[in-house]
Order: structure tokens, then C-alpha cells, then sequence
């Protein structure tokens, strides 16, 4: 397999543009998007592939039986055979102080990433600032109290690039987190809200403060009273926050995910995988960070331990394009609306909207290949470079 970009290649199906679908061409060159013409309907529309741009993960723990700490290229690589081809790798939490020599092993290794993998597009660590009573999955011994200097202990030098830190997750109504999300701003770090017990008023004076996000909308925060909506009532009022969502239908029901859509639209929700190391391998039962974990139906979970007789839920087993898939098939979302979350609109929360998850000129030849109604992955590209599809998925 070449991994060099071909020339000129040309593409037809279609188009996802602007979030809408209408049949065009597509000539790539030098790993770009050189020019985009419409095609008039001479055959059956539905008979067409869907060209899509790749999708863009801003949460994954893991991917492929890999996670970006043990085999960062592995996990990029099955990321791309799954139609997943920009990624920020996240880490769980640790100290401060060891969290930031793991940084900097994970984004040398991202630097040393070969063609026909995901391109690793920044780090996003699920803590350590986050509330010990909304921990849920994390590790309580591993959180931390927020603090500029634990911050500077995870980002490193001030003269260096952050070791490649793009997002931090952190709870706002915690001691300290106002004067930590200043300096991340400060630092042009993306601030997320999650794990948090945070009120409307604590997330909107976080966003005043600059952040920018919420983590897995609804998962691990309060729910939505009428007298007081919290981080999650407040996630989908406020246009300025992208919230992320889960979208295995498991983690967030199918109303959830349609009151969300309704209230903000394909553009103010990201479709994040949450995934971990055992997704997209077809095993039932996996190891991460010391714990064993059980897949059912693409669903990852801690088995029952101690005095905790149910399943807990850890993660999930599945990559985006797997959730698209599910939300058309079960008719939550759109196939334009589902395609929209997992690509423009995370995207654009990392202000990368003119280089991926968009077909337009001058953009990254990162495209997806879609047929039939069970958006059947036929075809990969990343930077113009045709991805080698094992197997049919």
C-alpha cells in the first residue's frame, strides 16, 4: 500500500456538506480537498455511497485492544479502519505529577505517527480536578484538588508546547477550579465541565471564565431538576458549551439524546466513543488500568464486586461510526444529523473546523466512504491516503 497521497483522485457520492447530503464529486490532491462540483441526479440517489468527512473523536480511552499510553499507534490505527481519523487520546486521571511525564510519552508519541493512522489532533485528560461525589468510572485515589501548581506540574515547562495537553476536564464548583480555569485558559487549553455537582450558576461562571465544554452530557453530574437544572440542564441552554454525548443509547437513553438534539441542535453536541481498550476487538471480557471489564452489546462494565451485586458502567466498547449507526437505525437521530455530531461539530469545538471534519477546499482529504442503509464502511482515507480495511466495518 502506497502511503503517499494519489494524484487527482476523484470521488462521487454523497456529499455531506454543511451538514446536508446532495450527490458531487470530490478531486483530491496532495492530501487535500481540491475542488468539490455538484453532479446531476442521473441514477437513483439512495443507490449512491455517502461521502463523509472522517469523524473526530475528542473523547477515547482506548481502541482496537490498544490505549494511547501502551500502543498509542496500535489504537490510531484500528481508530482509522473504523472511520475515525482525527482523535484526542484521553487519559485517566493520575498525580499531577506523574500525569505529566505520561503527557509527555503519549505526544512524542503522537509525533512519530505513520500514514494510515488517526491523527492524534491534542491530549484530553478526564481530570485529575474533578468531583470525588461525581467520580463515577475514575479511580477516587487518583483525583486531585484543583491548583495552578498542579496544573503546572502536568503541562510542564512554560516554555514548551503543554506536552500536547488540548483539553482538560474539570468540575467548576470545586475550591481552586476558578483561578485553574484562568491559567488553562491563559495556557490555551480548552476548558471542559464534567464530573461535576456543579449548578447552573457554578458552569455559567466557568463559561464567563472561558470554558468551552461539557463532558459526556448528563453522565456523571446532577440531573435536571425544575428548580434548579445544573451542569446539564444548563449545557443545553447555553450555546457557547459543546457538549459531548455518549451515543450507544446505553449511557443516554433515546429521549435524552432527542431532548438534547432538540434543545441544541447537530451543532452544539459532539458524539464522543468514551471507548476503551477492548472496543472494536469482538471480546467479551478485557483488562484496563488493572480492572477487568465485560462488553455487553457494546457497552463496556466493571463486573459486580464486593457488596456492588450490578454491572457499573465504564465506558464503551464502540467506536463513533458504530454509534451513528445505532442512532439511525433505532431513529433518534438523522443519518445527516448523526454524521454532523461525530465530525463538524467536534470539530469545531477544538477550532479546527477548516482543516477536519468538513468537506470543503483546501481541507484535509480525511473522507469516509458509506453504502446502503446499514452504512457499510467501504473505504477510509486520511490526508488522501487509502487506509488498508481488514476486514468489512
Amino acid at each position: 500500500m502506497s502511503l503517499q497521497p494519489a494524484a487527482n483522485q476523484v470521488l462521487e457520492g454523497r456529499l455531506l456538506i454543511d451538514g446536508r447530503l446532495s450527490p458531487g464529486r470530490l478531486v483530491l490532491a496532495a492530501g487535500r480537498i481540491a475542488a468539490i462540483e455538484p453532479l446531476s441526479l442521473e441514477r437513483t440517489l439512495t443507490s449512491m455511497p455517502i461521502l463523509a468527512p472522517g469523524l473526530v473523536d475528542l473523547h477515547v480511552h482506548g481502541y482496537g485492544g490498544a490505549d494511547p499510553i501502551e500502543q498509542l499507534e496500535g489504537m490510531a490505527r484500528a481508530l482509522a479502519r473504523a472511520g475515525t481519523t482525527a482523535f484526542q487520546p484521553t487519559l485517566f486521571p493520575a498525580a499531577p505529577a506523574l500525569l505529566g511525564p505520561l503527557c509527555q510519552r503519549v505526544w512524542d508519541a503522537a509525533g512519530r505517527l505513520p500514514a494510515g493512522c488517526a491523527r492524534a489532533v491534542g491530549l484530553h485528560l478526564e481530570g485529575p480536578f474533578v468531583n470525588r461525589e461525581r467520580a463515577g468510572a475514575l479511580p477516587l485515589e487518583d483525583l486531585a484538588d484543583p491548583s495552578v501548581q498542579g496544573l503546572r506540574e502536568i503541562l510542564g515547562p512554560a516554555s514548551g508546547d503543554g506536552r500536547g495537553v488540548r483539553t482538560v476536564t474539570l468540575a467548576p464548583e470545586l475550591p481552586g477550579s476558578a483561578e485553574l480555569i484562568a491559567e488553562l485558559v491563559r495556557c490555551g487549553v480548552r476548558v471542559s465541565l464534567g464530573h461535576s455537582k456543579a449548578s447552573a450558576d457554578d458552569a455559567r461562571r466557568a463559561v464567563r471564565s472561558g470554558a468551552r465544554g461539557a463532558t459526556h452530557l448528563f453522565n456523571a453530574m446532577n440531573g435536571i431538576h425544575h428548580r434548579e437544572v445544573g451542569l446539564a440542564g444548563f449545557s443545553l441552554i447555553d450555546r457557547t458549551l459543546t457538549a459531548e454525548l455518549i451515543g450507544d443509547l446505553v449511557h443516554v437513553g433515546p429521549e435524552a439524546v432527542e431532548l438534547a438534539l432538540a434543545a441544541r441542535g447537530p451543532g452544539g453536541l459532539a458524539l464522543v466513543s468514551d471507548a476503551l481498550r477492548g472496543a472494536g476487538t469482538g471480546c467479551d471480557v478485557f483488562h484496563s488500568h488493572g480492572r477487568e471489564h465485560v462488553i455487553r452489546e457494546g457497552t463496556a462494565y466493571y463486573p459486580p464486586q464486593g457488596a456492588r451485586t450490578e454491572l457499573q458502567l465504564a465506558g464503551t466498547a464502540m467506536g463513533q461510526l458504530e454509534m451513528v449507526r445505532r442512532l439511525v437505525k433505532r431513529g433518534v437521530v438523522g443519518i445527516e444529523d448523526a454524521l454532523t455530531m461525530a465530525s463538524a461539530t467536534p470539530a469545531r469545538a477544538l477550532g479546527l473546523e477548516r482543516e477536519l471534519g468538513t468537506l470543503s477546499v483546501g481541507a484535509r482529504a480525511d473522507v469516509i466512504v458509506l453504502y446502503g442503509p446499514g452504512l457499510e464502511l467501504r473505504r477510509v482515507l486520511v490526508g488522501g491516503v487509502d487506509v488498508e480495511l481488514s476486514q468489512v466495518v
